[in-house]
This record gives structure tokens, C-alpha cells and sequence, in this order.
């Protein structure tokens, strides 16, 4: 008997968990696969086989079961909830003597220590860490004016973890610290949704940019290219003056035309000249009621 229990010891001992690689980063959002490896030595006999995932949180006390094969048969009946139907073993990979371990659609509470037990004529297991990023990849953007301030509000928003900084230029590199406001909220998901706002009169000349900033996530930028957001909103601005008059025109029966020299828009009316509007090169005459001789 006790040379018996002498030997089932010494063939333990040669039951060896491998793990090739230790640590693991996933994107939130992303799937992710984890391995570590047992010996099969021939044929594998799957009702022989056992093997346990269990993850340990970074702020949790108890551990969670991820996954169970049980002798052979997949049982889930102790699963965790917050792995269910998105937690599976990659049993393909089993007669190889790897145990792949899947998780789809990957959140933040996935983060932390997964321990894989594998009993096959033996037992042993090794710890594996998970880290979980969300990269603030997009960003959603606004521009406002305020009239009355003769002023333009820039804001970028976007969600991520860990906390990001923002951080605003100029085209020359230089960093606007001048009326930011960043402000933050933490999602249901544990994200957190990032708003900063930069307020500043506007000069057609220069370019702004915003950069969510964080050391575990590369940075992502977004720049504001003011010229052509000032220029649109100056031909609309145009447009809507152009519009206006042709209507008073056209309820007062005044024949008008809308004539463009380069660089010189001008509404005219019978007989007379009433309005010079300003310069630029909006095509106006395509909404003149009626163009007289002159």
C-alpha cells in the first residue's frame, strides 16, 4: 500500500502546469483567449480529464468560477453570472493538452487573476493576469458660438479607462490652459465619460486640437480646423442676408438681380442700387426673382 501511494505521489510530481504566457491585455469590448498547458502523453482520454477556471477580481475578496469541465462533461452550474454565455473552453484544443479559455465581449470586472486547475492522472495549476483597457478612441466633437461674446466653444467627449487628462493646442504646439473645463462621470460599465470645453475667441488663422492622454492607453487627438467652420458659417450667414432681402423684394414687386463680379456680391433692384452686401463669392444670382437689362 504505501509503495503504491509512494508511486501515485512520484507521477503528481511529474504532472507539470505550463502556462506560456503569464500576462494578458485586452480591450474592452474586445474577445480574449488564455492557455496554459498539461501533458497528455499519447491519446487523450477526455473522461479522465478535469479542469477549473477561477478569477479573482482586483478588488474582490472571493474568488469567481469561470468555467468547469467536469471528467469529461462541461458542467456550469456554478458558474458565475457574470460570466455566463460569454465564458466557453476551446475543447478542440484539449487533445493537444491546452486549455483555452475564451471570453467575449470583455469588461472591465474581467480584469484581474485567473488560476487554471487541471486534474488528468495528476493535478497541478498555475495563475494567469488579465488586464483590461478601454482606449479613448472616439471622440465626438461640437463646435457653438456665442454671439453675444463674440466667442466659439470647442468641446471633445469620450469614454475609456483609466481616467484620462485632456489636453488642448494651438497649431504651434502651444497648450491652451485659458477657459478648459473637463469634466467626468463613471458609466454603468465603469467607464468613464470624459467632456472638456474650450472657450476662446476665434482667429481664422489657427487650428485647435484636443488629446485624451492616459500612461496605459496610447493618446488620440482630434484637431479643429476653424477656417473652414468660419468660412461656412460666414457663407450661411451670406446666404440667409441674400435670401431675406430678395424676399422684402419680391412682396414690395421689385424687380432685383443678383449680380457677381469676382470677389463682389451686390443685390440690385430697379432702378436703383439697394444693398451692397459684403465681399465674397457666394453665388447669389441663383435665387434672383428676375433679372432686368440694364
Amino acid at each position: 500500500v504505501h509503495k503504491g501511494l509512494f508511486l501515485l505521489e512520484k507521477l503528481q510530481a511529474f504532472f507539470i502546469v505550463e502556462v506560456p504566457q503569464q500576462r494578458y491585455i485586452a480591450e474592452y469590448g474586445s474577445n480574449v483567449t488564455m492557455e496554459c498547458r498539461f501533458p497528455v502523453d499519447g491519446q487523450l482520454n477526455l473522461k479522465d480529464l478535469s479542469v477549473s477556471w477561477e478569477q479573482k477580481g482586483l478588488k474582490e475578496q472571493k474568488s469567481k468560477e469561470v468555467y468547469t469541465l467536469q471528467k469529461g462533461e462541461e458542467d456550469l452550474r456554478s458558474q458565475h453570472r457574470d460570466y455566463r454565455g460569454r465564458a466557453t473552453l476551446l475543447r478542440d484544443k484539449l487533445n493537444l493538452g491546452y486549455s483555452v479559455l475564451q471570453i467575449t465581449s470583455v469588461k472591465l470586472m474581467d480584469a484581474g487573476s485567473y488560476r487554471c486547475l487541471i486534474d488528468y492522472r495528476g493535478a497541478d495549476y498555475k495563475y494567469i493576469t488579465l488586464e483590461v483597457k478601454a482606449s479613448y478612441t472616439r471622440i465626438n466633437v461640437q463646435i457653438m458660438s456665442e454671439p453675444a461674446e463674440e466667442e466659439l466653444v470647442l468641446t471633445c467627449q469620450s469614454e475609456g479607462f483609466p481616467l484620462a487628462e485632456v489636453f488642448w493646442q494651438n497649431e504651434k504646439n502651444l497648450q491652451v490652459n485659458v477657459s478648459v473645463n473637463t469634466t467626468y462621470t463613471l458609466t454603468t460599465d465603469g467607464l468613464y465619460n470624459v467632456t472638456s470645453m474650450l472657450t476662446f475667441k476665434p482667429n481664422a488663422s489657427e487650428n485647435y486640437s484636443c488629446t485624451f492622454w492616459s500612461k496605459e492607453n496610447e493618446e488620440t487627438s482630434y484637431i479643429f480646423t476653424l477656417g473652414s467652420y468660419l468660412l461656412l458659417n460666414f457663407y450661411i450667414g451670406v446666404a440667409t442676408i441674400c435670401v431675406i432681402v430678395l424676399i422684402f423684394l419680391e412682396i414690395k414687386q421689385i424687380k432685383c438681380i443678383c449680380f457677381r463680379k469676382p470677389g463682389i456680391l451686390l443685390v440690385v433692384s430697379e432702378p436703383r442700387l439697394v444693398l451692397l452686401l459684403i465681399y465674397t463669392t457666394f453665388p447669389c444670382q441663383h435665387i434672383c426673382i428676375s433679372s432686368p437689362k440694364f
